[in-house]
C-alpha cells in the first residue's frame, strides 16, 4: 500500500490534518479512542488499517472482514462543524447516508443501497457496512467515528452465518475497485454530511427518510430494557426510529434490531 503519497492526497484534497496507518491493529476505534487524549493532536485526524482483529460493533457485536475492506476511524472535534450536543445521536444515520451516497456514486446511481437504523448500510439487501461511533471521556467534545466498509474483500470464506447477510462491492459487482478513492469520495461526502447535520438541512433528513430499509415492515428492537415489535414508519427528523405498536406509535432512540419481518 503506497501509504505516503495516498496520505499527502488526503491532507490535500478532503478535510484531514492528520492521519496514520497501520497493517494490523486490535481496532481502529480503539486506537483513536486513545489518541483523543492527546491535547495537541491536530483533528480531524484518521485512523485506517487493513485489518483488525478485534473489530467491534455496537454493543457486543463483532466485525468480520477479510483482506480488501476499507477501515477507518476519525476523530472530529464537534465545535468544528458547530455540533451541538443534541445532534450527536444522529451522526450514525448521517455517516451512513455519506455511505450510501458513494457508493451510489462509485457503483453507479441504479445501485440499490439502504440505512438499516441505527447504523448499517445495505447493499443489494445485505449488509456492506456499519458505523461506530463513541464519545471519549478523555477530552469532551471530541467523537471518534468508526466506519467498516467491504469494498474488495470477499465473502466467500466468511462464517456460515454471515453469507446470507453480508456482501462487499466486489462480491455485488465483480469488480475491483480502488479502495484510495473510495476512502477519499466518502471522506468528502462525510464531511459535507455532517455539515448538513449541524446545519439542520431538511435535505438530509429527507434522505434518512428515503433510504430507511425497515419502513413498512414489522420490526422487533431490544431497548436493552424491553422488547418492542411493531409495523415499521421509517426514520423521524431527530433520528428515533419510529414504530407503530399496538399501543400506538414509539420512537425509539437506541437498541438493537433483533428481527425483521
Amino acid at each position: 500500500m503506497a501509504v505516503i503519497p495516498l496520505f499527502e492526497r488526503l491532507q490535500s484534497d478532503t478535510f484531514l490534518r492528520g492521519a496514520e496507518y497501520h497493517a494490523e491493529i486490535a481496532s481502529t476505534n480503539d486506537r483513536a479512542m486513545e489518541l483523543c487524549a492527546d491535547a495537541e493532536l491536530l483533528v480531524p485526524y484518521l485512523v485506517s488499517a487493513d485489518h483488525q482483529t478485534s473489530g467491534r460493533g455496537r454493543g457486543a457485536n463483532r466485525w468480520w472482514s477479510s483482506d480488501g475492506a476499507v477501515l477507518f476511524s476519525v476523530i472530529v472535534d464537534a465545535a468544528d462543524y458547530g455540533l451541538p450536543e443534541s445532534r450527536w445521536p444522529q451522526i450514525s444515520l448521517t455517516v451512513g447516508a455519506a455511505v450510501c451516497q458513494t457508493l451510489q456514486v462509485v457503483l453507479g446511481p441504479a445501485t440499490s443501497v439502504g440505512l438499516k437504523w441505527p447504523n448499517d448500510v445495505w447493499l443489494n439487501g445485505r449488509k456492506a457496512a456499519g458505523i461506530l461511533v463513541e464519545i471519549p471521556a478523555a477530552r469532551r467534545g471530541r467523537l471518534v467515528i468508526g466506519v467498516g466498509l467491504n469494498v474488495n474483500n470477499s465473502f466467500e470464506a466468511a462464517p456460515p452465518e454471515l453469507l446470507k447477510l453480508a456482501t462487499s462491492m466486489r462480491d455485488e459487482t465483480g469488480i475491483e475497485s480502488d479502495r484510495h478513492e473510495v476512502l477519499v469520495r466518502l471522506l468528502r461526502q462525510f464531511d459535507e454530511d455532517l455539515r448538513c447535520l449541524a446545519a439542520a438541512e431538511p435535505s438530509l433528513t429527507e434522505r434518512w427518510r428515503n433510504l430507511c430499509v425497515l419502513r413498512d415492515r414489522t420490526v422487533s428492537l431490544d431497548t436493552g430494557q424491553q422488547q418492542v415489535t411493531g409495523l415499521c414508519l421509517g426514520i423521524a427528523d431527530d433520528g428515533a426510529l419510529r414504530l407503530q405498536t399496538a399501543t400506538g406509535e414509539q420512537r425509539l432512540y437506541g437498541g438493537v434490531v433483533s428481527r425483521i419481518a
